[in-house]
């Protein structure tokens, strides 16, 4: 073979062999991005000053004082 196939056939083969994350590490992962996530919707919130109603006529109100 030639060192070009030779190349190829191992690129392949790295790229067939799945990567295996444990259980812990994707929980892990998961919650990194609800508190990343949870972060910005807050940051947002304060720079948009964001108001959340309890009912439709509260939140009726907020966007018509704003």
């Amino acid at each position: 073979m030639s060192a070009t196939q030779e190349w190829l056939r191992k690129k392949f083969q790295q790229e067939a062999t799945p990567t295996s994350y444990s259980n812990i590490q994707l929980t892990n992962e998961i919650e990194d991005l609800k508190e990343r996530l949870k972060k910005v919707e807050t940051d947002m919130a304060y720079t948009q000053k964001i108001r959340f109603a309890q009912s439709p006529e509260e939140q009726k109100i907020y966007d018509l004082k704003s």
